[in-house]
């Protein structure tokens, strides 16, 4: 009868960000029957699809370490010796920042050998302090997403919720909270490199496509001494890359207005303000081509686009009428992926989010007429490059730089320059008309990142810094800010909706309570330099106890705090040695 013997691929945290966020370690013990270490045996991980083989032999400890594997992908993890059977798992999947664990007892040639796959993504994680949600690609994309917005997925994780301004006009994202910290706390991090909006503080710079998306870590609470900057989560993005066989998709979607859900009640003459959406109209495509340019080169694109037309009815007898709003948006990304051996793998990442809205917010509706509507617009672009190189199976350096530019990160530009009027109506609301706030606000960011990785015996090493810096500002005029014709505020009206807004009222200085101007020059620039340092050791005290020991220093210009170090002591605990049961600190 043949024996079956056991090979545990234990796949820690799908979520640990201990190493660069994009690539995986695979470690572990080889012994045979009687438990005697086997030194010499080769274990290959290889993905046909990418052309990724690494491969190493185990010392005389019998211990083995392979560091900078690709996260993207399926692979097949391969032990052989001389004498011994040999052991083949298929469809094994890394996760980013992940550490797997083989821990192979091999048997005679002569005998059949059982490979299986424990502690996958969705188990408890044993060896890191920190906690978080692992976003599969399957999750990514089978989930229902409002617009297909991907910052609405880190609110699977119920540490997150929306915040009350949900920035919408602003940055065309879902802003959310994490355990009570700032909505604008939240650090984005795309393929290892900073994504954050500086100037914007702490939204994903440039938005990516859904398709784009291979996996998403949402981390909530005890990072690692890597992050740090933030006071809310992190959210670490890896993004697809091509294959040696050529795949594609397209998606279209056409809503008329008339199929539209709309608020039960309002009509063009009770609707309370231009968020009460009478008619909205929505087209949306997106499109997925990858594929290879070479043998050792594969790229991927994917891009989205936007259309809607919104009708908010505008109910003061001087304009009655719908009023349509128009978006157009669009978000595209490419990606070129270059191996230039088992070593060393280069890639380059080009990225740009863009649209305007001519009546962002529901501006104009209700008692706010057609003159106090402004366009707003945001057009952004991102490149990135990386080099990873593994210096040997145990260690890996890697390297990343990134260009952001925002042309505008923000602009409005009002349809009509006039004074503004604001009558206040008793028993109906305030009547707005005109407008003169305008902005155009730029934002250049250039960043660096560079970590080096180490695995030896049961310390995992990793040494590295960053740096990112914003160079913003332009002309302030924003929602909330002065005017540059000026601002009247009336005082309350009680005569009725059609006396209260006629120009026989709104001539009368006596019915006039403040007036307020601008003056000066608004423009302002500001440069903000954020840099840090940090040093980290994931100590496998136990093959049921890890510690997380680190440091981290950083600097921020804005800032005169030069004291900013940050210890890390974490630990995680495997309560029973059963991967069920962890208790972590």
């Amino acid at each position: 009868m043949n024996r079956k013997f056991l090979l545990t691929l234990l796949l820690s945290s799908p979520f640990v960000l201990a190493q660069t966020p994009d690539t995986a370690t695979l470690r572990g013990t080889v012994v045979d029957a009687t438990g005697a270490v086997i030194p010499g045996a080769s274990i290959e991980v290889s993905n046909e699809e990418q052309h990724v083989r690494r491969t190493v032999s185990t010392d005389n400890a019998g211990r083995f370490t392979l560091v900078g594997i690709p996260a993207a992908g399926e692979y097949t993890v391969k032990a052989q010796k001389s004498g011994f059977a040999d052991a083949t798992d298929t469809h094994v999947r890394f996760l980013g920042g992940s550490t797997a664990t083989l821990d192979l007892r091999m048997s005679p040639s002569a005998q059949t050998v059982e490979v299986s796959v424990t502690g996958a993504a969705g188990e408890a994680r044993t060896d890191e302090p920190q906690v978080g949600t692992y976003i599969s690609p399957l999750m990514v994309q089978e989930t229902p997403l409002l617009n297909r917005r991907i910052t609405n997925l880190p609110l699977l994780n119920s540490a997150n919720r929306p915040a009350i301004s949900q920035g919408d006009v602003f940055i065309n994202q879902t802003l959310f909270t994490t355990n009570g910290a700032w909505r604008r706390q939240t650090y984005f991090v795309v393929d290892g490199s900073s994504a954050v909006d500086m100037w914007g503080r702490q939204t994903v710079f440039t938005n990516l496509p859904l398709d784009s998306v291979h996996e998403m870590q949402v981390l909530t609470n005890a990072f690692s001494a890597e992050y740090g900057g933030t006071t809310g989560g992190i959210v670490n993005v890896v993004t697809n890359e091509g294959t040696s066989g050529f795949h594609g998709s397209v998606l279209g979607m056409w809503r008329p207005a008339d199929a539209g859900a709309k608020l039960a009640g309002f009509t063009t003459s009770n609707a309370p303000n231009g968020n009460a959406i009478v008619g909205d109209s929505l087209r949306q495509g997106a499109a997925t081509l990858s594929g290879p340019l070479s043998k050792r080169t594969y790229a991927f694109v994917s891009g989205e686009y936007s259309w809607q037309n919104r009708i908010s009815p505008v109910v003061s007898p001087l304009a009655p009428g719908n009023f349509e709003g128009h978006y157009r948006g669009w978000l595209a990304t490419g990606r070129i992926d270059h191996h230039i051996n088992e070593s060393n793998n280069l890639f380059l990442r080009v990225s740009a989010d863009a649209f305007h809205d001519t009546n962002p917010n529901g501006a104009v509706g209700g008692q706010n007429l057609p003159s106090v509507d402004r366009v707003f617009k945001r057009r952004t672009y991102m490149v990135q490059a990386d080099e990873a190189m593994q210096i040997s199976s145990r260690v890996l350096n890697d390297f990343r730089v990134h260009f952001d530019l925002a042309s505008p990160i923000t602009e409005f530009d009002p349809v009509v320059f006039a004074t503004q009027v604001q009558v206040p109506i008793a028993g109906v609301g305030t009547f707005t008309s005109g407008t003169s706030q305008e902005a155009k606000l730029m934002n250049h960011q250039y960043g660096v990142v560079e970590t080096l990785s180490a695995s030896l015996g049961r310390h995992t090493f990793h040494f590295g810094g960053s740096a990112l810096h914003a160079h913003s500002g332009g002309n302030s005029k924003e929602f909330g800010g002065p005017l540059y014709y000026g601002q009247l505020v009336y005082k309350t009206c009680s005569l009725g909706v059609t006396a209260c807004e006629s120009q026989a009222y709104l001539s009368n200085i006596a019915n006039v309570s403040s007036y307020t101007q601008a003056y000066g020059n608004a423009n302002y620039t500001v440069d903000d330099t954020l840099w840090s340092v940090f040093a980290q050791d994931d100590f496998r005290v136990a093959r049921t106890l890890t510690l997380n020991l680190g440091l981290r220093y950083e600097r921020q210009t804005l800032s005169q705090a030069t004291k900013d170090f940050g210890p890390r002591v974490g630990f995680a605990y495997d309560a029973f040695g059963s991967c069920k049961t962890v208790v972590r600190g």
